[in-house]
């Protein structure tokens, strides 16, 4: 299995592209540090969970960045770090409009209200 820091230098390459200079390199650098945390733990857990899919769990795949988890964390992190603000910087990062982020926020919610 590739190491953390190759996890991790394959999501920061990735959201350094997407937020083009317009988010904080110390915040773009701790956001990817939190998203790195997850997936590796994941990867981890999925490679021994499911021997049969220990090559697709091997290397980071950018297609997992597609998922409400990340979306989750990502604003979560930006709400902690920059309070009032974190709609700018989450709507960068996830390359969203404001209704979006509204909507995913309300989704979110509502399913957490069913849990």
């Amino acid at each position: 299995m590739d190491s953390r820091q190759d996890f991790y230098k394959t999501i920061y390459e990735y959201y350094y592209e997407v937020v083009n200079g317009k988010v904080p390199t110390a915040l773009l650098d701790e956001m990817c540090d939190r998203i790195t945390d997850y997936y590796f733990e994941q990867y981890t857990r999925f490679r021994e969970q499911y021997p049969k899919s220990v090559k697709r769990y091997s290397t980071f795949q950018i297609k997992d960045l597609n998922h409400p988890q990340t979306f989750e964390i990502i604003i979560n992190y930006f709400k902690e770090t920059t309070g009032t603000s974190y709609d700018n910087h989450s709507m960068i990062a996830l390359g969203w409009t404001l209704e979006k982020l509204k909507e995913f926020e309300k989704w979110r919610q509502d399913f957490y209200n069913i849990s």
